[in-house]
């Protein structure tokens, strides 16, 4: 017997609702599994300086194919952040290909995001959107900091405290993240050698494993750069690898900057901030320029101008509408009491510690104290104009030689003169390691071994990263300290 075509119209309406319903719940279920379960039993230490864990199985197999289908249509050339201007720009330095997800974008980035917070115990408005990114066959990233040395990225939530680095895909061979400077944890069982590419051999590795999740810490409890948190993303030599990034910050990622002159505050704590002399200690975050305004503008005004300054008087309104003014009278006054901070202290202990395991583990030798030693106030730069001018000359014999060896008959009287300018060019400036692979280069130029060339230009060039990045770490604290009203600390 036919069904009535009414009842048929009411069948439908119901498998309708039915078929919604359970799309529903098992949005339900997916965004509640998915986002709020941490096992800690699948973290593992990897360091203990820098601190580092990897958490195994943090992403499902969904998740990461999910990261990659959006991230395929929209790749562009990864960049780097400058270290003078903070703005982005192209480098060798890393040739991945990448593209950032924002938080919202649905339920699936959202659990994720969940997870990270979760795991992290850090909010998620301090953290940046995912960037996922892919590195093909030869692509990698030299080794660098994920804390800043400029002033400008600062502004917008402070330093980047925690990176959390999920592995998207398998990678047959190379793509591992490597820690040349850190210290292994006491129980961390290590990947086996034979496992492992020569880049991941120079220091502590985690091999990408797909849905695996490195978490590692940028700054020390203190709030101070580690630089024992140095890393690099180790050559692809097999396959292809996918993964996904999550710097975190200090502080909320998500404010807007405002610009103007409507002086308020950002923070419920600024007002104790400013009593305590933050003004002058932290004046990028409490303060600001007028291009990125702090985030305590209002608890500065009344800790300075309504004590110091007449024109302020104690009208809240006027404090309110205050635009924004230098405090750089404020700062030169209290620079004497700065010098002797706690800050400066911790600042200057770490200059010597780092200087000390620079010349400890070879990377550089007495001549390097000698450039320091001509150094003086008519001409505080020299040291950083000496080797800047080390860096542009050692990058341009690296890629005449690569360019040498690229050659079908290489004119090997050339490549060693190359090397020789280049070991001459390190030892000036007391770059031991790098001086000493010259040496051994320079021993196959003379045997007109070819193979073995590639692979002394492929240490030198390793080193060459090492040490560079190692310098502008120590630089940069010189500059930390400066700004702190401190003194640098001379080495003998």
């Amino acid at each position: 017997m036919p069904i009535p075509f009414s009842s048929e119209i009411h069948l439908l309406k119901m498998f309708r609702f039915s078929l919604i319903l359970l799309i529903s719940i098992s949005s339900i279920i997916y965004e509640s599994s998915s986002s709020s379960i941490i096992n800690p039993s699948k973290a593992k230490q990897v360091s203990w300086k820098p601190r580092a864990f990897v958490y195994e199985g943090f992403l499902t197999d969904e998740e990461c194919n999910h990261l990659i289908s959006i991230a395929k249509t929209e790749l562009k050339r990864s960049s780097v952040a400058d270290n003078v201007s903070g703005k982005s720009k192209l480098s060798q330095v890393r040739t991945s290909s990448g593209m950032f997800i924002s938080k919202a974008k649905d339920p699936i980035v959202s659990g994720i995001e969940e997870k990270i917070a979760m795991w992290t115990f850090l909010p998620k408005e301090n953290g940046e959107a995912i960037q996922v990114l892919r590195y093909e066959h030869g692509q990698k990233y030299d080794p660098h900091y994920d804390y800043f040395l400029d002033k400008v990225n600062v502004a917008r939530g402070g330093h980047r405290i925690a990176t959390v680095l999920m592995y998207l895909s398998d990678v047959a061979k190379g793509g591992e993240t490597v820690f040349p400077s850190a210290e292994e944890a006491p129980h961390h069982s290590s990947t086996s050698d034979d496992d492992l590419s020569e880049c991941a051999k120079k220091g502590i590795a985690v091999k990408p494993r797909k849905g695996d999740a490195l978490l590692f810490f940028s700054l020390h409890p203190t709030a101070i750069p580690d630089p024992l948190s140095l890393h690099g993303g180790c050559p692809v030599i097999e396959g292809e690898k996918w993964s996904a990034t999550k710097w975190i910050h200090v502080d909320s990622f998500d404010k807007v900057v405002r610009h103007g002159g409507n002086c308020t505050d950002g923070n419920e704590n600024c007002e104790r901030w400013a009593a305590l002399g933050e003004c002058t200690k932290n004046p990028e975050y409490m303060v600001g320029t007028p291009e990125l305004p702090g985030y305590c503008r209002r608890s500065c005004r009344i800790s300075y101008n309504s004590a110091t300054d007449p024109q302020w008087g104690s009208d809240p309104h006027q404090r309110e509408a205050c635009s924004f003014v230098s405090v750089k009278r404020e700062e030169e006054e209290e620079n004497q009491e700065s010098k002797q901070s706690m800050e400066v202290g911790q600042l200057q202990r770490q200059y010597v510690e780092y200087t000390t395991s620079l010349f400890r583990e070879g990377f550089l030798d007495s001549q390097f104290t000698q450039l320091q030693q001509l150094q003086d106030e008519s001409n505080p730069d020299f040291v950083v104009e000496v080797v800047s001018l080390f860096f542009e000359d050692s990058e341009r014999l690296l890629n005449d030689l690569n360019k040498a060896l690229d050659q079908k008959g290489v004119d090997f009287k050339k490549v060693d003169g190359n090397v020789h300018q280049l070991k001459g060019s390190s030892s000036s400036i007391g770059a031991n390691r790098v001086k000493n692979a010259c040496v051994a280069f320079r021993n196959y130029c003379e045997e007109h071994n070819t193979e073995a060339c590639f692979g002394c230009l492929q240490q030198v060039k390793q080193e060459y990263v090492l040490v560079k990045n190692k310098l502008e770490t120590l630089f940069g604290l010189e500059q930390q300290i400066l700004a702190a009203g401190g003194s640098v600390p001379m080495m003998e």
